[in-house]
């Protein structure tokens, strides 16, 4: 059993480090700063497992009393690798949902911050105290879900709509195994009555883990691999190539919302479309049977539109959004 916890720990901090590793490589071609929070947010899951680690490999060899399965060890440094986490995710949602409010991007951490303090200090050690410790991560994650929603029908633009809704299987499972985290929780620290007499570490190794929470990092790692990967294949520094499918259904999938935020024409849009497909003016007026002139003006229209010297400029503009 202790082996199969040990690969197991192994296992998901490996996958936190190729996670990370691949979002920092990500953020380096493209800037985006969601690739660069989830770095961050991989780091401090993965310090956070570091720790369970650590303790689980100075316990093998020591009694494991009853009353540990119940205390909370290191619990400032706990919070703080919480708040990381956290955080992390949050601003990954503000990013997303475009919110620069300061006060709204910190707020929450302060929050979570002060009632965990609240519950270290103010309650006596004992299964409710560890519980309330520990769920308030799930009921973080519950805020994340409940702003999205929130933001979602306020939403007046089909488009923006349409761009959340894509986000639609990543909330579902959110939600489910932040569910399974708060139950599994109850289980182990409020139902589950260990043997006293037993000498077996299994409750040292269940008292420091939440399986639910650790495929919920795995979910997060698929998810922010699957995007570094679709980043790094569009080769942010070089214009795409238009025979290449995977650009051209990128291009329609985030024209939309680039163009409604920045006031272009349907026309433009058009002619957008294909000079980010790398075709010059020439090539744009022969295919749209236009003049050439005309897509000189559209093309510069589009750059002033947009605040932006040259076609590069905009491309990369383009894609970093």
């Amino acid at each position: 059993m202790e082996i199969a916890f040990y690969f197991y720990t192994i296992l998901v901090m490996l996958v936190c480090i190729a996670a990370g590793t691949i979002s920092l490589s990500a953020y380096f071609v493209c800037r985006k700063r969601n690739h660069l929070y989830m770095v961050a947010f991989f780091l401090f899951y993965f310090l956070d497992l570091a720790l369970i680690f650590q303790n689980e490999y100075l316990g093998q060899n020591t009694a494991f009393p009853l009353d540990a399965f119940y205390a909370i060890d290191q619990p400032a440094f706990r919070t703080f690798l919480a708040v990381g986490i956290l955080e992390s995710l949050w601003l990954i949602v503000c990013d997303f949902l475009g919110e620069k409010r300061r006060t709204l991007l910190v707020l929450p951490a302060v929050g979570f911050v002060v009632l965990s303090v609240t519950i270290l200090v103010v309650l006596p050690e004992g299964p409710c105290k560890q519980w309330l410790f520990y769920s308030m991560r799930q009921v973080f994650l519950l805020w994340c879900l409940g702003y999205v929603l929130l933001r979602y029908r306020k939403v007046t633009s089909d488009i923006e709509k349409t761009r959340m809704r894509r986000q639609k299987p990543l909330l579902l499972i959110t939600l489910t195994l932040t569910l399974c985290i708060i139950l599994e929780d109850t289980l182990m620290m409020l139902v589950w009555d260990p043997d006293p007499a037993s000498s077996t570490l299994l409750p040292l190794y269940l008292s420091e883990r939440n399986f639910s929470e650790n495929f919920l990092m795995l979910a997060f790692a698929f998810f922010s691999l699957r995007e570094a990967a679709a980043t790094l294949r569009l080769r942010f520094k070089e214009p795409p190539v238009s025979e290449n499918p995977v650009v051209r259904q990128q291009i329609e999938d985030l024209l939309p919302a680039f163009c409604e935020r920045h006031g272009m024409t349907a026309r433009e849009r058009e002619i957008l479309a294909l000079v980010l497909q790398g075709k010059d003016n020439q090539n744009i007026a022969s295919e749209l049977q236009l003049a050439l002139g005309t897509v000189k003006a559209h093309v510069h229209n589009i750059l002033k539109k947009t605040g932006h010297a040259s076609r590069q400029e905009l491309t990369r503009s383009f894609w970093q959004e």
